[in-house]
């Protein structure tokens, strides 16, 4: 029976001609068995370093905060890597370690800047994928917003939103009375308004209307009119007064001094005259208050016929007045007065 040798091919004049065929078998097993080793030791020691991390991270027996993982909407409760206690799966872009695992149904896995040192990594992509939303294509890892109110990041086929206006969500301190989220004009996001900022929004913001004011009550001496009005800090419709005096009721202007004027007997025009008392008076209300200033109001004087002389043109002034309670009290009060400016005649009272 023959012996199979295993023959080595060495150029002649080589100095491995001088050493004896075994050494020169031994010496090649030897450099094969080497580089093999060295190779298969290598992959063992990262996996023994791999393991080496996961034992100095993790303690036995479990030791969890919690039994739930309470995650975003959309992220995956999945087992540390010490398996151990529920986590919400590590994110494109978040770190990770060998006990923080990425999320592996999005294809991340944790990439290592050093991996034989260093501890920690960052969730990357094998493969991102992009994300078709509303009509729209976006890349992996680019933000877009959905509306003026919320914007969105794709990672990996899916997307995740935040909230561009957070601070609706959280109101403010007690100190904020009767607390109102208002829209402002020209901003996206909605305010939080205190009572009194509030009613400073609606002033601005109030379509005023106010309707004529009535004719006087009385012919002669005190009387009222009145009117409908949203002119006020709450923008409600609300009644207004002011007290009035067309003339006195007397009918007798000895007390009064009679103004002609060039215009009042144009197209027909019949009113007398326009007349204003001769001294500055204490105004009244008919009751029991007086005005704390002195006034020379002006009266609407008579008409031919069965004309009536009213005010044409008339403004209403604040006036401040005293008015008595009793013999030794007194308040003071503001009222609406409306003073003439001209009159005219018409057919009507």
């Amino acid at each position: 029976m023959g012996t199979n040798t295993f023959s080595i091919l060495i150029p002649r004049g080589s100095p491995w001609q001088r050493l004896p065929g075994n050494t020169i078998l031994v010496g090649f097993v030897l450099f094969i068995n080497i580089n093999f080793f060295a190779r298969v030791g290598g992959e063992y020691y990262s996996l023994a370093n791999k393991h080496e991390k996961t034992a100095n991270s993790c303690i036995y027996p479990c030791q969890c905060k919690r039994n739930v993982a309470f995650c975003p909407e959309g992220v995956p409760v999945v087992t540390d890597g010490c398996g151990c206690c529920p986590i919400c799966a590590r994110q494109q872009g978040e770190p990770c370690n060998v006990v923080q695992l990425c999320d592996t149904k999005r294809q991340l896995q944790c990439v290592y800047s050093s991996p034989s040192s260093a501890d920690y990594g960052i969730c990357r992509a094998k493969k991102g994928m992009g994300c078709y939303v509303a009509g729209n294509t976006y890349k992996d890892g680019e933000s877009f917003k959905l509306d003026c109110k919320t914007q969105c990041t794709c990672q990996n086929g899916t997307y995740g939103c935040v909230s561009l206006c957070p601070h609706e969500n959280f109101r403010p301190s007690a100190k904020c009375r009767n607390a109102q989220l208002v829209q402002v004009p020209g901003a996206c996001c909605r305010e939080w308004q205190c009572e009194s900022n509030v009613m400073k929004y609606i002033k601005v913001t109030c379509n005023r209307y106010s309707t004529n004011w009535t004719p006087c009550s009385v012919t002669c001496g005190i009387g009222s009119s009145r009117r409908l009005t949203n002119d006020n800090d709450d923008c409600e419709l609300r009644n207004e007064t002011r007290l009035c005096q067309l003339k006195p009721c007397n009918h007798a202007f000895g007390d009064v001094t009679t103004i002609y004027s060039s215009h009042s007997r144009r197209h027909h025009q019949h009113c007398r005259a326009t007349a204003r008392n001769r001294d500055f008076i204490h105004l009244s209300d008919g009751h029991n208050c007086i005005s704390l200033r002195r006034y020379r109001p002006k009266f609407c004087g008579y008409c031919s016929g069965r004309d009536c002389c009213t005010p044409k043109l008339s403004t209403t002034v604040e006036v401040p007045f005293q008015c008595f309670k009793n013999e030794s009290t007194t308040d003071m009060m503001m009222k609406s007065v409306m003073f003439i400016i001209k009159c005219e005649c018409r057919p009507h009272c």
